[in-house]
């Protein structure tokens, strides 16, 4: 009867051969593996039994591999080889574990982590997906959206945003958008709505319109497809405006209220501040590149 690869004990007995196979020494093995040689030599047994070909000739005080036992070797220490090296380099390389908003993630720090990680060999980052406040004893270090006036502890401004509001080109709104049909989109609350509005000057009561998502891109989206009006945040935005999808309503953008914090967890590893350095840079570089574009 063959062997069945999906049998634990058939997949164990390959790993007892193979030590057996490259010390020509059931005694050998034996110590390798921490069993004892009758162990070995029953597993290696009903290996033989299970494919129907002798792989050792046993003689008084050596073993020798067969012709068929030899081909099987050849085919193990080929495999044992890869398997060292790749549990090599997994145990060897260091992961950074960084949590940040799917948004930001995908419109920003995820496009550009490949750079880091090639900068750094042996490092390896590792992005955590969170919407809301993140979990720092699953992270090395955190990127949180938060208001401005409340920081999280210990952490440094990243970036701090322009809120403008934003729609499919084509939407019909006048210049007080806010007296018209088209419906604000809300990230999570109407706090950001709210917010803008006063700053401006105009009546608070449009923010209490509107459908309330949770996830921020699909506010975006939504808009994008027509369904109101959303507040996009610079310099974020501008892949819609590229793409042509979105367009500024109006001619009023605020500074927001919120921004981007970095906060490097107590306890990280080293590496973490390697991180957040290079990190603070990337953001200095785009905040450059937009003031020189605006």
């Amino acid at each position: 009867m063959l062997p069945d690869p999906k049998d634990p004990s058939y997949l164990g007995a390959l790993v007892y051969f193979h030590h057996a196979a490259e010390s020509l020494s059931f005694s050998r093995a034996a110590q390798a593996l921490n069993v004892t040689p009758s162990a070995v030599s029953h597993r290696i047994t009903a290996l033989e039994g299970a494919i129907g070909k002798r792989l050792f000739e046993r003689r008084v005080r050596e073993v020798r591999l067969t012709q068929d036992g030899a081909e099987l070797a050849r085919a193990t220490a080929v495999i044992w080889n890869e398997l060292k090296e790749i549990t090599g380099k997994l145990t060897t390389r260091e992961v950074l574990r960084i949590s940040v908003g799917p948004y930001l993630s995908s419109q920003w720090l995820l496009p550009r982590i490949g750079a880091f990680e090639a900068q750094h060999p042996g490092l390896r980052v590792d992005l955590i997906h969170v919407i809301g406040l993140p979990e720092a004893r699953l992270a090395d270090a955190s990127i949180i959206w938060a208001e401005l006036d409340s920081p999280p502890a210990c952490a440094a401004l990243l970036f701090d945003t322009k809120a403008i509001p934003v729609a499919a080109p084509g939407v019909q709104t006048s210049g007080n958008f806010w007296e018209g049909a088209l419906p604000p989109i809300h990230y999570r609350d109407r706090s950001t709505w709210r917010h803008w509005l006063s700053t401006i000057g105009a009546p608070t009561d449009f923010a209490e319109r509107g459908e309330v998502l949770e996830e921020p891109h699909m506010v975006l989206e939504a808009a994008a497809y027509r369904r109101g009006i959303a507040i996009g945040f610079l310099p974020f935005i501008g892949t819609f405006f590229d793409q042509g999808r979105l367009v500024h309503v109006g001619t009023q953008s605020i500074r927001s209220n919120r921004g981007y914090f970095l906060q490097v967890n107590s306890g990280a590893q080293p590496k973490a501040k390697l991180f957040a350095s290079w990190v603070e840079g990337q953001a200095k570089e785009l905040l450059f590149r937009t003031a020189a574009n605006a």
